[in-house]
């Protein structure tokens, strides 16, 4: 059964302004790795852009890989505000609440980013977690590309139901098994050599984090 809820109104010239920050950026990368952004829109489909990457020995951290981690932590900061405000109406005038979404957001990243790099180390899989990084972040960000059209909407439809919530965070678990499927398929031959570890890696740094989160935000 469908719940409707009372949507709160909230201003949009701030929204709109983030979305004409994230166009540009879009622009500017597109205009600086034409090439690169080109074969990064296909990457779940195509190993070319990986093997452009490992040709040029790029680092995972690069200038294109931070515009679009940009882009990306606008698009999931957007949808997180509009998600709480949807749910918790009262938390619409609360100040500086998108700030905290996305401070919460890059801290989390960073940091899980810091402890996958020390749990490589330690387990001894450094090249493993490296290609997982690699899949994980470009996966990530183009899935930050395919949050924009969904946010327009979010922010310009007038919607009532939390359905619309629910989808895209089933679409985006979705999204998830899918690239990991696509990373176990590719890096088979590599992952089998230290399975145990891979799963314990993906137990302490994918799973526990969200669930972790998800436990604090029922309560």
């Amino acid at each position: 059964m469908i719940t409707t809820i009372e949507r709160s109104i909230i201003s949009k010239d701030w929204l709109t302004l983030l979305f004409v920050t994230t166009f540009c950026l879009l622009v500017v990368t597109r205009l600086v790795f034409q090439k690169k952004f080109t074969l990064f829109l296909g990457f779940l489909f195509s190993n070319k852009y990986q093997s452009q990457a490992i040709a040029k020995q790029e680092s995972i951290i690069n200038g294109f890989t931070s515009l679009l981690f940009c882009v990306q932590v606008i698009s999931f900061s957007i949808f997180g505000y509009i998600a709480v405000t949807f749910f918790r109406p009262y938390l619409a005038n609360a100040p500086f609440l998108f700030v905290k979404i996305s401070s919460f957001m890059v801290f989390f990243i960073v940091i899980r980013y810091i402890l996958e790099k020390i749990m490589a180390v330690i387990l001894d899989i450094e090249l493993y977690i490296n290609a997982y990084n690699f899949h994980k972040i470009n996966a990530r960000n183009l899935f930050g590309l395919l949050l924009i059209p969904i946010n327009l909407v979010l922010v310009y439809y007038d919607y009532q139901h939390n359905i619309v919530f629910f989808s895209v965070i089933c679409v985006f678990v979705s999204y998830n098994l899918i690239v990991l499927f696509l990373l176990l398929k590719n890096y088979q031959k590599l992952i089998i050599n230290k399975l145990f570890y891979f799963i314990l890696y993906l137990c302490a740094l994918e799973i526990a984090p969200y669930l972790v989160i998800y436990k604090l935000l029922i309560e």
